[in-house]
Order: structure tokens, then C-alpha cells, then sequence
């Protein structure tokens, strides 16, 4: 099976450090992206399985890339990364396609049991 492929958007730096070493440690392609139009040019490159996508980014927030994310690929799975949303943003992200929301600060071993759900979904879903 070919790795599975993440794709973080965040505008934290440090976030995305950390994100990236714990992932690609455990053997994921992990790419990231600090804003979204960065996020969305990334998306086209690496075609990944799933994107994590902050929502208060500077130039383009959250809301609007998850709405292009859809508009390129409705199957790419889209979790929801934030320390600012409230209960009600939260609930109309995953109205508009979004797979979950995780709060920061982030559990990354909660975060890594749905990546590995996410995995063997898409790989019963090949078979």
C-alpha cells in the first residue's frame, strides 16, 4: 500500500514543525502549508488523503479554503484544526464537508487514531 499522504495548513510554524516530525516519524508522507492559497497549491502537488486546515489564517481563513477544497476534490477528508473556533463555526465546517474538528491544543495521539481509521477506511474502500 503506498503511504498515506497528510497535508497540514496552519499558519503556526511551530505547530507544523512539530506536526511533521510526530508524523513522519510514524511513516506518513507529511506535507504542510502555512496559509491557504499555499495550502490549496500544495494540494494539487502532493494529492493527499487528508488535510488538516486551520481556520484563523491570515489572506485566506479557514472557511474559504475548505470551500475550495470541495470545489477540487469533494473526497479529500478535511479535519478541522483550531484553537479559536466556537461550537457553532465548528458545526458549520462540518456542515460544508469537513470530516472532524480537533481543538487546540491538540492530542497528537487522538489525531493519529483517526488518521489510522481514515487509512483503513480508504483501504477497504480500494479492495
Amino acid at each position: 500500500m503506498a503511504k498515506f499522504k497528510l497535508l497540514f495548513v496552519d499558519d503556526e510554524v511551530d505547530f507544523l514543525s512539530t506536526i511533521e516530525e510526530f508524523f513522519s516519524d510514524l511513516g506518513y508522507a507529511v506535507f504542510t502549508a502555512c496559509n491557504g492559497q499555499q495550502g490549496l497549491l500544495r494540494l494539487k502537488e502532493s494529492l493527499p488523503d487528508v488535510v488538516f486546515l486551520d481556520i484563523s489564517m491570515p489572506h485566506m481563513d479557514g472557511s474559504e479554503t475548505l470551500r475550495l477544497i470541495r470545489e477540487l476534490d469533494p473526497k479529500i477528508q478535511v479535519i478541522i484544526v483550531s484553537g479559536y473556533a466556537s461550537e457553532r463555526l465548528a458545526r458549520e465546517l462540518l456542515e460544508q464537508g469537513a470530516y472532524d474538528f480537533f481543538q487546540k491544543p491538540i492530542d497528537l495521539l487522538q489525531l493519529h487514531h483517526t488518521i489510522e481509521r481514515l487509512a483503513l477506511l480508504k483501504e477497504l474502500a480500494e479492495h
